[in-house]
């Protein structure tokens, strides 16, 4: 008998999990720059249980939907111009931080690039989904993909380059899982490599960059300052931690510790224990998305939410590895638990998709 087999309760409570431990995680590493700035420190903690909270409406609004809107050709469209248009408005609301990376307004700040991810990963899937489409067809795929060039251009010129390097990532997870031939990944790579040395070579700043990031000493007060205090970070909280609230390296030594360095903070506070939690939770993440993916039975479904469980991975992967110094810092959050407005509703309208597909899927039960 076929039957629907409803929510993936493991993935909701997997979801819930994070940003309950992310809120902890929040008000530690928080409390006494909240303090003494806003003179209230609860003020950044408050800030995301307001963004939990709208984000939880959005997410079950997604997750409970009847008809997916998200399969829709017309709504995807419409969300790929929106995606485009709003890059374009982030070069008239002025620089934060030396980036075009927010539109602000009503006192919030918006980051556009955070949703057009999910939008560059909804055009993929529904590209990709129709059986008639022949991948490979590389004339017709380079025109299709333009949209993707152009949100690629304008994520750069922020410059964006954690979020353009996610986009590229997916694309290629993408194109690969919906049959593109290996030659034209050994081209693009190629490609790629040579545009990235261009880059490189015109950009005195990104060159000095991937010199810090190749000797991580010398460039230790400068470019690797963040990174190398969140490896000391990481390094003294041993195997259990030094406890909750009792992290020194958020005491201004490590800038930004509550967003993108927040894995740092949980690494010294309750240890390699904690810190392989996190990654625990987002293994289940990884195996139940890709499951739902599976059992979705439509090629549409099946590259979405196999873009949008790998998205979400790739994120939170790219974030452990920075604050390890495996790789250069990119400014990219760790999904659910860093503090951040865009990052945090992007995640859950993410797996709020993940989740409705799930609901929408249908098992054969035997001896029913």
């Amino acid at each position: 008998m076929v039957k629907n087999v409803g929510l993936d309760k493991l993935l909701i409570m997997t979801v819930v999990f994070l940003m309950l431990f992310g809120l902890i995680m929040i008000y530690n590493s928080t409390m006494i720059l909240a303090k003494e700035k806003y003179a209230d420190s609860f003020y950044f903690f408050k800030k995301q249980i307001l963004w939990i909270a709208v984000g939880l409406v959005v997410f079950s609004l997604i997750s409970l939907l009847k008809n997916p809107v998200y399969l829709n050709q017309k709504f995807i469209f419409l969300i790929l111009v929106v995606s485009i248009m709003a890059l374009f408005m982030v070069f008239f609301s002025g620089k934060i931080n030396n980036t075009y990376r927010w539109i602000r307004f009503a006192g919030f700040s918006i980051q556009p690039s955070e949703f057009a991810k999910i939008s560059v990963i909804l055009y993929l899937s529904y590209l990709f989904g129709k059986k008639k489409y022949d991948v490979n067809n590389l004339k017709k795929l380079i025109v299709l993909l333009i949209p993707i060039f152009i949100i690629e251009l304008l994520i750069f010129k922020e410059p964006d380059y954690g979020n353009f390097f996610l986009i590229l990532l997916v694309t290629m997870i993408l194109l690969f899982v919906a049959g593109l031939k290996f030659r034209y990944f050994f081209v693009a790579f190629i490609l790629i490599s040579v545009l990235t040395f261009i880059s490189l070579k015109l950009s005195p700043e990104r060159m000095n960059r991937i010199k810090a990031y190749l000797n991580p000493q010398e460039y230790a007060l400068t470019y690797n300052f963040q990174t190398m205090q969140s490896i000391y970070a990481l390094g003294s909280g041993g195997i259990f931690g030094q406890g909750l609230g009792k992290s020194t390296q958020k005491l201004y030594f490590l800038p930004y510790a509550y967003t993108d360095f927040i894995y740092s903070i949980i690494g010294e506070e309750v240890g390699l224990i904690g810190a392989l939690l996190i990654l625990g939770l987002f293994f289940v993440f990884l195996i139940r998305g890709l499951l739902i993916a599976k059992q979705s039975g439509n090629l549409q479904t099946y590259l979405l939410g196999i873009g949008l469980t790998f998205l979400i991975i790739s994120q939170a992967l790219l974030n452990i590895s920075v604050t390890l110094g495996i790789l250069p810092n990119k400014g990219i959050p760790l999904p659910f638990v860093s503090i951040g407005g865009s990052s945090l509703m992007a995640s859950l309208i993410i797996a709020g998709i993940i989740i409705n597909i799930s609901k929408h899927r249908k098992m054969v039960f035997l001896n029913d």
